[in-house]
């Protein structure tokens, strides 16, 4: 049971900061295992031997050659693979994920799911000390199960607490831990490896996950209506951004056929798989690249120059969110071209940096490049991954499931990656990996701009009895769809109705 405390800080904030902080750990588990597992597996490369330490902003690693160290030699083709049997993981329970969260409390799908995540981080280490690859892959398989259920519940967490007005805001907050994390685990993780322990990492990050959960468990609610202690002003907000309409909601199947047969579900999904198809190479695949092409920097050095980029993301991204409210909120742009430039910007930008990468043997120019692509990557946040809050508010924990399955370009990455540079290690392959990314990610851009939309669709409206002569729920909720905050004239009182509020009690 949660407990009242701090009741004049705005709790929506309050849940957002703690949603962020619990995505920025969770996601951190995956990323630093696959630094992890670059550091310790003993790479084949004759060219391993090169060392120029005057390259790097960091001395040798003191780890090396010490108890605190661990060298394995297993196959490039084999550590990439713990991706490929992680992401299988998440695309089996993507949709069951999005069920559960329609029909059980998001609030404790979210804080369980991140609290087992964190058990398992915990014991990791001493799986990897049997040094059964079988049991490793069967290990990675049911963290990536886990951590499936985490994104569509955050959905379903954060989207009561979301006025419409601030929608893009306090998601593109929300979604700062996922891509935050990878520049924090990435940074920390390096420095760990070398000055540490090998594993001190893992133990850090699922204590730090273990705490959080309690932490939430104790003082997050699941919407503004069960918080006894919720400051007047802030429930204001919620008053004046939901649906007043004297009616009752019925309860409604969810629409298989016609959600599996909706181009901007489509084209939500697209936008997924691209996304995961790079954003897998950025997290999981990059260090490698580092390590196989640039030998002579340490773990250290590597965590930083894969670190990086994920800073500058997080900046533009809590810039984005608040230029992309205001251009809808102002009526400048509507909220379909508001999405769909935010995706251009986001994966044209990106697509066209990972092209270029391809044919470039410098890594400081191939580290400028990340930063400019993964910082522009940003804007996408406003785009296909609002979609399941624009297209179906009522089934919110579906349509993210089905965005998830997304997650199918990760294991297409990390599959294609394990059968060419995890064999050879070679530049050239990776060039070739680097290209097919970009070009995967161009193309997503035209396909998403083509079919996308940012409006409720025709089978996601309520079915609603209501009083004669009260307007219906449908004309509320697309008035904030389209919406711009100003107010109507029949209801100055009252500001345009959120999408989320209309439909906390059949949602959750």
């Amino acid at each position: 049971m949660a407990v009242d405390c701090c009741t004049c800080m705005p709790h929506r904030y309050f849940i957002v900061m703690m949603c962020s902080i619990g995505m920025l750990i969770s996601v951190g588990y995956r990323t630093s295992f696959s630094l992890v597992v670059t550091h310790i597996d003993l790479v084949d490369n004759t060219s391993s031997s090169i060392s120029k330490d005057s390259d790097s902003f960091f001395p040798s690693c003191s780890t090396k050659n010490t108890t605190r160290d661990k060298v394995v030699n297993w196959k490039g083709s084999t550590t990439l693979l713990f991706g490929t049997f992680y992401f299988i993981g998440q695309i089996l329970f993507s949709l069951p994920g999005g069920i559960l969260v329609q029909r059980y409390s998001a609030k404790w799908i979210f804080v369980s799911t991140i609290f087992i995540s964190s058990i398992l981080q915990l014991l990791l280490p001493l799986v990897m000390e049997f040094d059964h690859i079988w049991l490793i892959h069967l290990y990675r398989f049911v963290q990536g199960s886990v951590e499936a259920i985490t994104v569509p519940a955050l959905n379903g967490v954060v989207s009561p607490w979301t006025p419409a007005y601030q929608r893009s805001q306090l998601m593109t907050l929300a979604y700062a831990g996922v891509y935050f994390s990878p520049a924090v685990a990435s940074i920390t993780t390096g420095a760990c490896l070398c000055y540490v322990s090998w594993s001190s990492i893992m133990y850090i990050y699922g204590g730090a996950g273990v705490v959080w959960s309690v932490f939430y468990a104790f003082f997050a609610f699941q919407s503004p209506e069960k918080h006894p202690g919720l400051c007047e002003a802030e429930r204001a907000i919620f008053l004046s951004h939901s649906s007043s309409t004297p009616s009752k909601t019925l309860v409604q199947k969810t629409p298989w056929c016609k959600i599996l047969t909706s181009m901007p579900v489509w084209a939500m999904f697209v936008g997924a798989f691209c996304r995961c198809f790079v954003f897998v190479m950025l997290i999981m695949q990059v260090q490698q690249y580092y390590k196989d092409v640039y030998p002579h920097l340490n773990s250290a050095m590597i965590g930083l120059l894969s670190g990086i980029p994920h800073v500058f993301m997080v900046v533009l991204m809590l810039i984005g969110g608040n230029v992309f409210d205001y251009l809808v909120n102002k009526n400048l742009l509507s909220r379909t071209n508001s999405r769909k430039l935010a995706e251009t910007l986001g994966f044209g930008v990106m697509g066209a940096c990972i092209l270029a990468i391809g044919f470039l043997n410098d890594y400081v120019v191939v580290a400028v490049l990340f930063c400019v692509g993964v910082a522009f990557s940003a804007f996408s946040i406003s785009g296909y991954q609002l979609n399941p809050l624009d297209l179906a508010p009522k089934f919110v924990g579906p349509l993210t499931g089905i965005s998830r399955t997304g997650t199918a370009g990760s294991i297409v990455s990390t599959l294609l990656a394990a059968k060419t540079v995890g064999e050879t290690h070679k530049l050239l392959d990776w060039h070739n990996l680097f290209i097919v990314g970009g070009s995967l990610h161009l193309a997503g851009v035209l396909f998403y701009c083509i079919f996308a939309s940012g409006n409720i669709q025709p089978w996601a409206q309520p079915e609603s009895e209501t009083l004669i002569g009260a307007p219906s729920d449908t004309q509320r909720i697309n008035a904030s769809t389209e919406g711009s905050g100003i107010e109507t004239p029949k209801a100055k009182t009252a500001k345009t109705t959120s999408n989320y509020g209309a439909f906390q009690d059949s949602i959750y």
